[in-house]
C-alpha cells in the first residue's frame, strides 16, 4: 500500500540514493539551486522530497537506476510524489 509514510520512506530512500551518486547529486543540485547541506537539511521536508523524485522522474534513465537501486515497481516513485503533492493513497 502506498499511503503518506510509504511515500516518505521511498523519497528519503531516493535522497540517499541520489546523494551516494555523484552524478546524480550533481545534476541534483544544479538543477535545483541546492547545496549538500540543504539537502541534509531537507531529507524529511516534503518540498525536498518531492524535489528529488521530479528530478528522477524527469530522466527515465535515472528513474530505472532508482528502482533498480532499491528494489521496487516503475510506478511507485509517481505514486510517491503524488501522494507527497497531497493526492490520493493507493491500495494495491
Amino acid at each position: 500500500m502506498m499511503n503518506n509514510d510509504a511515500a516518505e520512506t521511498l523519497a528519503i530512500q531516493a535522497i540517499a540514493f541520489v546523494a551516494g551518486d555523484d552524478e546524480l547529486l550533481e545534476g541534483l543540485l544544479m538543477q535545483t539551486g541546492m547545496d549538500l547541506n540543504d539537502l541534509r537539511a531537507g531529507i524529511g521536508n516534503a518540498d525536498v522530497q518531492r524535489g528529488v523524485l521530479e528530478f528522477l522522474l524527469s530522466h527515465e534513465p535515472f528513474l530505472m537506476r532508482l528502482v533498480e537501486a532499491i528494489d521496487c515497481p516503475p510506478d511507485m516513485p509517481a505514486k510517491a510524489h503524488i501522494i507527497l503533492s497531497g493526492g490520493p493513497i493507493w491500495q494495491d
